[in-house]
């Protein structure tokens, strides 16, 4: 289960790290590749949360 996300979290999508633009109500949100800067629209169940732990 995905933990609260909001507008602005870091997820996982495919491997790579995006943030979060905006999220419907429909279950989709809009998510910003942190490399490449290119927006795809998804399904907020093919997200994974990326906890950072600092050392």
């Amino acid at each position: 289960m995905l933990e609260k996300l909001e507008n602005g979290s870091v997820v996982l999508y495919e491997g790579e790290l995006y943030r979060i633009i905006y999220i419907y109500s429909s279950g989709y949100c809009e998510i910003v590749n942190q490399d490449s800067k290119n927006v795809e629209l998804v399904k907020l169940k093919e997200l994974q949360t990326f906890n950072q732990t600092i050392a």
